[in-house]
């Protein structure tokens, strides 16, 4: 068992202390690649834009707020500087939604994450469980889905894998390679959080949106979307964090791996989740908690070396961050094993 002695015994020598500062760094890296200890990232300045109110519900007030630790966001070889006042989540104090109090202008992480978009979103995780859920709540063996975030159209692929039918249909920001082999619908490009652009104009049975929400700018627009892309009676089948569980209710909302990723701007529970729903006439008639998709299959070897890396953390407390912040990493909370910091909700379009 890894306790504070025998942490202390570790890093009792120089050596082990170096290893031990090394392996926090290499551990916190939670969707960033590593950054070698001599290796200087590209330096790319950010347009930020203050966040004056929530965005889910418009209320400004909040009712808490912390400061994120970072100075710098690293992505692949790119050094993005954070404000200098730094970044504060806060707390709506009407719907408990929490929200980044400045944020990168879309067009501007669209520049910097494009390039790398095929190679670090296409999706190797197995949406079965996903379509099973959704075949489960809608029914019957047909229906006409629409997937936002779709990527090379893995959920697509689930459900025509399964033997459903009806158009499968994708809606994304760019078209990535290895879609059209999934694709039996339309492909809809832009936001969600946009203007609607040209679509085939007739509403789907179920959308699906698994971690999409939290890069939402103005989730009140994206909403309205949703209720014009679904049917009456139709279902959304939503999957994102939960800014409720253990990992941010122990650790603090500004220590969440979750939160501190460039592209996530609001976090969402299951009262802020009903509040925009019911606001635009949909209600919560399924709430799950769930392990994060990419985890759920981990290998026992994976899941042992996350449960160390874990236990380090929560040893060392705050001073993991600063560690890895001294050797140029950024510190992130590791993935705690079966802890469920996700859930899975399904609206029902009333």
């Amino acid at each position: 068992m890894l306790t504070p002695g025998v942490i202390n015994k570790f890093s009792g020598s120089l050596a082990a202390g170096m290893v031990l500062a090394r392996f926090a760094v290499m551990s916190a890296q939670s969707g960033v690649m590593p950054i070698g200890i001599f290796e200087q990232p590209e330096p790319v300045v950010a347009p930020w834009t203050a966040v004056e109110c929530c965005p889910v519900c418009g209320s400004q007030a909040a009712a808490a707020n912390a400061l994120l630790p970072d100075r710098s966001y690293v992505f692949e070889k790119q050094a993005i500087p954070m404000p200098d006042s730094g970044i504060a989540v806060s707390r709506c104090g009407v719907c408990t939604a929490y929200y980044k109090s400045k944020v990168p202008s879309p067009a501007f992480l669209t520049r910097i994450f494009g390039k790398y978009a095929e190679a670090r979103w296409k999706s190797s995780d197995d949406l079965s469980p996903e379509i099973r859920t959704v075949r489960r709540l809608w029914g019957a063996d047909r229906l006409d889905v629409l997937d936002v975030g779709a990527a090379d159209g893995a959920l697509l692929g689930a459900h025509a894998a399964t033997g459903l039918k009806g158009r499968r249909s994708a809606f994304d920001v760019m078209r990535y390679s290895g879609l059209e082999r999934h694709l039996e619908g339309e492909f809809i490009e832009g936001f969600l959080d946009d203007p609607l652009s040209a679509w085939s104009g007739e509403p789907y049975d179920v959308v699906t949106l698994f971690d999409v929400v939290e890069h939402f700018y103005r989730p009140q627009d994206a909403f309205a979307n949703l209720r014009t892309l679904t049917r009456p009676g139709g279902l959304v089948l939503i999957e994102t964090g939960n800014s409720e569980s253990l990992c941010p209710r122990r650790f603090g909302i500004d220590q969440w791996w979750y939160v501190r990723l460039l592209e996530h701007h609001v976090f969402w529970s299951q009262q802020s989740l009903a509040h925009i729903a019911a606001a635009h006439g949909f209600k919560v008639v399924y709430w799950k908690e769930i392990q994060h998709k990419s985890r759920r299959h981990r290998s026992l070897v994976r899941v042992a070396s996350d449960a160390l890396k874990s236990a380090l953390y929560y040893v060392a407390g705050r001073q993991y961050v600063s560690i890895a912040q001294a050797l140029g990493g950024r510190g992130n909370q590791p993935w705690f094993p079966l802890v469920r910091d996700h859930f899975q909700a399904c609206l029902s379009r009333t």
